[in-house]
């Protein structure tokens, strides 16, 4: 649900053979009234488990019951799946490996921010406040402030500034990742990779929006808490 962009709760377990053997033949746990509704069935069916969980869809089983929700979620996954599935894994490789080092690279040209774990498709940034780097509860007022036009907030702004802070862009939420900081993330899901084999340089202004803002706000953080908005 993060890569490939499905709804939230779409996911599925890879079981080990090892572990699966011992599961055949393991009665379904005690107690039983976590198979009802209220428990476990309230968001699996029967139909959703593999035979060495037979013990366990037998606990689950309501023929006339499916599990559609689950069913279309994985729909949508599905669509991100296929629309990535006839790049060669080289090429999709070499694609994220590419835009996250251009976007690190944007980063760290930025004086207070830095790219501080580049990891596959996701870049990590902590922002600086002064002295410091803003934490988890300033870096969730970025985040509000990131999809917000908050240009008439700065004022003191250059005219570069009030362009960055008025655009409304989005990133990953604020993570805690350290006593001394927390940090926000521009990630390339299956639709901006896309995007990007087929035009990089648009997707990568982009990239340079979100970045051009998140500078800004860390410069001029104390106006904008001072704002009240």
């Amino acid at each position: 649900s993060k890569f490939y962009q499905a709804p939230p709760f779409c996911g599925a377990v890879l079981i080990p053979k090892g572990v699966a053997d011992k599961l055949r033949g393991t009665p379904a746990p005690q107690p039983h009234t976590m198979f009802d509704a209220d428990g476990l069935g309230g968001f699996l069916t029967e139909k959703e488990m593999p035979p060495c969980l037979q013990s366990w869809g037998e606990m689950l089983g309501q023929e006339r019951r499916s599990n559609v929700g689950l069913a279309l979620r994985w729909e949508a996954g599905l669509a991100g799946m296929e629309a990535l599935s006839h790049v060669p894994d080289d090429v999709r490789i070499a694609a994220v490996d590419n835009w996250a080092g251009t976007v690190s690279n944007m980063v760290n040209g930025e004086d207070n921010l830095d790219a501080w774990c580049t990891e596959r498709s996701i870049v990590s940034i902590r922002v600086q406040k002064g002295d410091g780097w803003l934490s988890m509860s300033e870096l969730r007022d970025l985040y509000r402030w990131m999809s917000m036009d908050v240009s008439g907030l700065v004022p003191d702004a250059t005219e570069d500034e009030k362009e960055a802070l008025s655009q409304s862009t989005y990133i990953g939420q604020p993570v805690h990742v350290s006593d001394s900081h927390a940090i926000v993330r521009i990630a390339l899901g299956v639709e901006s990779l896309v995007s990007y084999l087929d035009d990089s340089n648009s997707t990568l202004q982009e990239d340079q929006a979100v970045v051009k803002k998140l500078a800004a706000i860390g410069k001029h953080f104390a106006t904008l808490k001072d704002s009240g908005h």
